[in-house]
């Protein structure tokens, strides 16, 4: 599976929802935000949300600082 990852394709054997995409990128889930084609999901539905071929997923990562 291809997805674009911040606008990179990446190439993924197999996925098991956003939480798995965030752990094979080696992500602390609790700093970072997650769009999926275009919508902004909770964690919460991470582990709901089915990936396919060619989503569009945009990762933030939270900063703390001033």
């Amino acid at each position: 599976m291809t997805l674009q990852i911040n606008g990179t394709p990446r190439s993924f054997e197999t996925l098991h929802g956003i939480h798995d995409l965030v752990a094979r990128l080696g992500l602390e889930p609790r700093m970072i935000l997650v769009e999926h084609n275009g919508t902004a999901l909770r964690r919460s539905e991470w582990d709901t949300t089915p990936l396919a071929e060619a989503d569009r997923i945009e990762i933030l990562q939270v900063a703390a600082g001033g």
